[in-house]
């Protein structure tokens, strides 16, 4: 990756909008906080902007309100800005509205990823590593390379989360020795890891663990126990008095389950079903989101696909069973 040329482009422009995809996660938001306080220091007038909202769970880096959703003011900053970084996207019209406000007014932007080059790469300037774990890794990289005496206790905070998060605390596949080499670093700056993981991972609202109990009670196994799957609607998190928020992680948490491989959520928007994919490593389901319109990494991927929630169910299970059936017969044979 050329950090040279990024910090080219960085250097030549004023004020900065920093984005990412709609529903965000921890290494969009890590990624954007860590850019954010880096653009500070160089004195650049820079905003975060989203499309949604920043997740309860990650409430603890918007301490100072530097994240913003999406409204007239912020769509005004967008307008008139020089460049818009772009982080963690896979697919420009995953940006939500943000993606239209640049198109319109033709602003100049640099998409900075780790996920595979999608049809709809609109950005100005591009630069990928697929084999970075996240963009945190990716920045982590660009700042030893340009830098690294900028990485100050706010940005490596920024960094740690990213990578915690898209490692699953380190324990997929893609951990890399670079993962750990920033969590050493983390460590070394005196971030209390501890509380990061704590605020992450063990502050569950009540409202969360009753819409998990009630998942876990209608649980579907297909394909000899393989394949996992569990539907949800928007009823189902009013009945617990919850949030879209609440069944973050759920796919990732139903993998964890002997002998399953593949786990799968189908949320129902009405006309629309939203698929998350997870698997352990033996299948590809990248290759099943692609089929149905979507995409991402080999073992993580998601799809939005037009249709009514039973037609899509049917279609997207059939096609699972028949991947895992063919992909068992070809090794037997």
């Amino acid at each position: 990756m050329d950090y040279k040329k990024i910090e080219s482009i960085i250097a030549g422009k004023d004020k900065i909008f920093i984005s990412s995809h709609i529903n965000p996660d921890g290494d969009s938001l890590g990624s954007a906080f860590a850019v954010y306080h880096y653009l500070t220091k160089l004195g650049k007038d820079c905003r975060i902007i989203n499309h949604s909202p920043v997740p309860e769970m990650y409430s603890f880096l918007n301490t100072d309100n530097i994240f913003c959703e999406l409204d007239g003011d912020s769509s005004g900053f967008i307008k008139n800005a020089d460049l818009g970084i772009i982080l963690d996207i896979g697919d420009f019209y995953r940006l939500g509205d943000i993606a239209y406000i640049i198109e319109d007014n033709s602003i100049e932007t640099l998409s900075i990823d780790h996920h595979p080059q999608s049809d709809n790469d609109f950005f100005t300037h591009t630069f990928i590593d697929l084999k970075a774990c996240s963009v945190g890794e990716i920045l982590y990289s660009y700042f030893c390379n340009t830098d690294k005496t900028v990485i100050d206790k706010d940005i490596m905070l920024g960094l740690y989360v990213a990578v915690l998060t898209d490692t699953g605390s380190f324990r997929h596949s893609n951990t890399t020795e670079m993962s750990h080499k920033i969590a050493v670093d983390a460590i070394n700056m005196e971030l209390d890891i501890a509380k990061i993981y704590q605020k992450i991972y063990e502050s569950s609202s009540v409202s969360r663990i009753r819409l998990l109990g009630n998942v876990i009670h209608n649980l579907n196994f297909d394909c000899n126990g393989q394949l996992v799957w569990f539907a949800l609607n928007e009823d189902m998190v009013k009945e617990v008095n919850g949030s879209n928020q609440d069944f973050d992680g759920f796919t990732d948490f139903f993998r964890s389950i002997k002998g399953v491989e593949v786990s799968v959520m189908l949320y129902d928007l009405k006309g629309k079903v939203r698929l998350s994919f997870r698997s352990k490593g033996k299948y590809k389901v990248s290759e099943i989101a692609k089929k149905m319109g979507g995409g991402g990494h080999p073992f993580a991927a998601a799809a939005l696909v037009e249709g009514e929630f039973s037609d899509v169910k049917s279609n997207v299970l059939n096609i699972l069973s028949t991947y895992i059936n063919r992909h068992n017969e070809n090794n037997i044979s």
